[in-house]
């Protein structure tokens, strides 16, 4: 059965893109002064055509470097051209991303030494390890292990886990999340929210800069937000890093099972729940395993390539100058190979194929709209699923200058469920782009809430988060659980069923898709577009946000 989802729109009147200009629309008193409403329209089929073949077993999940990257960009940069859109590069649909890519050979060896109970860690099972280095063989000797607690370094919060350790060249075990989820205590961090010090990226990157020759974070799925399943298929496949990445790494990084952690801290005559309690207070210190070395051997095939992230302008009316970045990524996690032989394709029909169909729906409309007063860059980004590089090989070379953007909205994941009352909003009081929200959300009859899965951490894991990080307002919003047929019961069931494909090949596009919230989430994240580039605001981060002083020197910069 078709579906459509359709609300009047403030804007100019609708115009085919290349046929003329639009008339100049007249005020209406209904309106309180704007401009006359226009229909806007998205449709199922709109979506669907996109989604059914950037997830097809053609594009082989859509892994960066493989062909499956071909026929991606190829696609995107097709739909950009018969948009009429410009191109976002100085002449190019396309956005060079030198990158390394790294593959485990074969399995890593690692032995631990010291063992009271002769316990070893079964590599695959109890722990997974790999490295970054760019090397193609890495090796750890009886390197000393330390468990240094959340591995945090936070002077705001008055926290230093490595404060009474000498990390270099030893093998630190950390804990996935922050000390706030743990205890619970809103006043710690951020409370249950976790922040960026809760992330696996910050962990490795703090135990480079202590110079540790091992890190290893001990996987907890309520505290993750994924379970350890995810972590050994990343393992298992190509790891990606940007080709010009210059900061200091550790040479063996990987992840503990909880059960791993247990037989290993007991194996040293330790209690690791207690520990890891005593890890979420303030005033914790490292604690050595006293007489365990770790010792791993891992050889590593590494490859150097290039991929692309693909852009698109649509220049603005009054305000060229200004610019929203709307993005979604392509990438997903390719394909390998099966103990038959054949192929498990990593399809990502929601993560991302729905949220790049979204952008070109936006996309079109935008056009057909005759374009705004601000310029829109559609960014269509590589190599998410491997750490945002992609967005932060854009952000350190821009098309158009970063002081200049006046937001990022960022398209992830929209979800094949039914209507909803509500719509998340993912980092709920970051900025001032949540008023923006409130405002358009109400013309759907919805009400805005925070994501209630503040633990995972989400707002960190998807690409506005690099927007962020060099002062960009981002927005990046969910569907919401309270379905309109059914209420709450229905829509975290369906939730629930969605979250069970994340990352695996059963992430896939199926005809009995709902696409009641995928329309409703289109159109908002459209009607928010419209707003901010019809107007001449600038959202702010609100002062409590770790991102506020970014913002200030940002807005420097443009003054």
């Amino acid at each position: 059965m078709k579906k459509h989802f359709v609300l009047p729109l403030l804007s100019a009147a609708v115009i085919i893109a290349g046929c003329g200009k639009a008339p100049e629309p007249s005020l209406s008193q209904n309106t309180g002064g704007h401009q006359s409403t226009a229909q806007v329209e998205f449709q199922a089929e709109q979506l669907s055509r996109h989604i059914q073949q950037l997830a097809s077993d053609t594009f082989l999940g859509r892994q960066p470097g493989t062909e499956g990257e071909t026929l991606t960009v190829d696609y995107l940069v097709q739909q950009f051209q018969q948009l009429g859109l410009q191109a976002g590069n100085d002449g190019s649909f396309t956005q060079a991303v030198p990158y390394m890519q790294v593959t485990n050979i074969g399995q890593p060896q690692v032995r631990l030494t010291g063992s009271a109970n002769g316990w070893q860690p079964q590599v695959g099972t109890d722990i997974v390890v790999s490295s970054r280095t760019g090397q193609t063989e890495v090796n750890l000797s009886a390197s000393d292990i330390m468990f240094a607690g959340y591995g945090v370094v936070a002077p705001e919060y008055q926290w230093h886990d490595f404060a009474a350790l000498d990390a270099k060249g030893k093998t630190v075990i950390v804990l996935v999340n922050d000390p706030g989820f743990a205890s619970k205590d809103p006043a710690l961090f951020k409370g249950e929210e976790m922040t960026y010090y809760g992330r696996w990226t910050y962990k490795y990157e703090e135990c480079a800069r202590q110079q540790a020759a091992a890190c290893l974070i001990v996987h907890d799925t309520a505290a993750a937000g994924y379970g350890f399943n995810v972590v050994q298929n990343m393992m298992q496949r190509a790891q990606f890093d940007l080709a010009n990445n210059q900061s200091a790494k550790t040479p063996v990084i990987g992840w503990l099972s909880t059960e791993g952690a247990e037989q290993l801290f007991a194996s040293a005559g330790l209690d690791f729940q207690a520990l890891k309690t005593r890890a979420a207070q303030p005033g914790f210190q490292a604690v050595a395993l006293e007489g365990h070395q770790l010792s791993a051997s891992i050889k590593l095939d590494v490859q150097t390539g290039s991929s692309n992230n693909v852009l698109a302008a649509l220049p603005g009316k009054s305000r060229a100058d200004e610019w929203l970045v709307v993005t979604a990524h392509w990438d997903h996690l390719g394909a390998i190979p099966k103990e038959d032989g054949a192929l498990a394709i990593y399809n990502g029909a929601i993560d991302n194929a729905g949220g790049v169909a979204a952008l070109l729906a936006i996309a079109e409309q935008a056009v057909a709209q005759g374009g705004f007063e601000r310029s829109l860059l559609f960014l269509v980004i590589t190599l998410e699923e491997s750490g945002l590089l992609g967005t932060k090989h854009y952000v350190a070379n821009p098309t158009v200058p970063l002081a200049q953007i006046v937001a990022n909205i960022n398209i992830d994941a929209l979800l094949p469920v039914p209507e909803t009352r509500d719509i998340w909003i993912i980092g709920l009081g970051q900025s001032e782009l949540d008023d923006v929200v409130r405002s358009q959300a109400a013309k759907q009859q919805r009400v805005v809430i925070g994501n209630p899965e503040v633990e995972k951490g989400f707002f960190y894991r998807s690409d506005q988060f690099a927007f962020a990080q060099v002062g960009i307002p981002g927005l990046f919003m969910g569907p919401g659980t309270d379905s309109l047929q059914g209420g709450k019961a229905v829509g975290e069931a369906a939730l629930q069923a969605t979250q069970a494909r994340y990352h695996t090949p059963d992430d896939i596009f199926t005809p009995d898709w709902d696409f009641g919230a995928l329309l409703q989430d289109t159109q908002l994240h459209y009607l928010v577009l419209a707003e901010l580039a019809n107007s001449g605001q600038w959202p702010s981060w609100s002062t409590q946000s770790e991102f506020y002083q970014l913002g200030q020197q940002l807005r420097q910069t443009r003054q």
